[in-house]
């Protein structure tokens, strides 16, 4: 009998504690990146940091991929904020790929960027990573979605 009021006293006690433990610490949401809707020939690899951003503080994004088509002077990768209506939320980020550190001409590419993630933003809202080519022809397309 003692042993058993032991047992549910220290079961107890472990649950209590278990329980007491603030969900979100487990609550450890990666941001994935997949493809756009839309459709893309090349597909693109996007890393952020931290992962999910946090508002009003930096992120810092990492875009790799391979262009068979080629990268030429005046191909862009362009960072933009949007709602779930498509609503752009930001002023997009646009970078040449060229001169931010790819000798051109050339197949792949590998940018690092940091921006700041606007404090007003909604709790849900996705990042779109574009990459255009010198006639703004959509090359490649990744979407990850945040959701508060």
């Amino acid at each position: 009998m003692k042993q058993n009021l032991i047992f549910v006293v220290i079961l107890l006690v472990t649950l209590s504690m278990v329980n007491a433990i603030p969900y979100y610490q487990f609550d450890k949401r990666a941001t994935t990146f997949e493809q756009c809707p839309t459709g893309s020939q090349f597909p693109i690899t996007v890393s952020i940091q931290p992962d999910p951003p946090v508002l009003g503080q930096d992120c810092t994004f990492t875009v790799t991929g391979t262009i068979d088509s080629g990268i030429n002077p005046g191909t862009t990768l362009l960072i933009s904020l949007v709602d779930g209506a498509n609503k752009v939320l930001n002023q997009a980020t646009i970078i040449d790929i060229c001169t931010a550190g790819a000798t051109c001409p050339t197949t792949s590419f590998s940018i690092t960027r940091t921006i700041t993630i606007d404090a007003g933003l909604p709790a849900t809202y996705s990042i779109v990573i574009a990459v255009t080519d010198e006639n703004k022809t959509m090359l490649s397309c990744a979407l990850g979605t945040i959701t508060g």
